[in-house]
């Protein structure tokens, strides 16, 4: 009989690997600078789908041992038949998943506010803030002071 648990030390390893990845972009995102992000950004894609593929394979074990493919057959499975070591497992692998979601979260967070302050420059460079514009198309200022120039003679 197939055991829908046996992958489950590697998902969790992933989970640990994905955690770590986001840990290390909510570092950049508190620092100005962004450098490494992009690396940050790939290895993170390639290791959710890498638990994508294992949660994919697991739901299918389920499936041919006659429990739903998916998160409550999985858990109707470890209640019937899984054993101790895989029920900790699995109980790491949903604190790993809350610990994951709220660093996303986060970073989510972190990423809206650097958009905002971005958007805010972008604004005032391209001269939309109400005052008139600040620069002209050639890149010139574009604000006229009236009277005469100091400290030329």
């Amino acid at each position: 009989m197939s055991n829908p648990a046996s992958n489950l030390p590697l998902e969790k390893a992933a989970l640990v690997r994905l955690i770590g990845k986001l840990q290390q972009e909510q570092a950049l995102l508190s620092e100005a600078s962004a450098e490494g992000m992009t690396d940050i950004i790939s290895e993170k894609a390639n290791i959710v789908a890498e638990m994508t593929t294992l949660a994919g394979n697991r739901h299918r074990l389920l499936a041919t041992v006659g429990y739903a493919d998916d998160e409550a057959g999985m858990q109707k499975w470890m209640n019937e038949q899984g054993s101790d070591a895989d029920k900790d497992v699995w109980a790491d692998l949903f604190e790993l998943a809350q610990d994951a979601k709220e660093l996303n979260r986060i970073n989510g967070l972190l990423i809206g506010k650097k958009l905002s302050i971005n958007q805010s420059a972008l604004t005032i460079l391209q001269g939309k803030t109400g005052t008139g514009s600040f620069y002209g198309p050639d890149g010139q200022s574009s604000i006229k002071s009236s009277g005469r120039r100091l400290g030329v003679v």
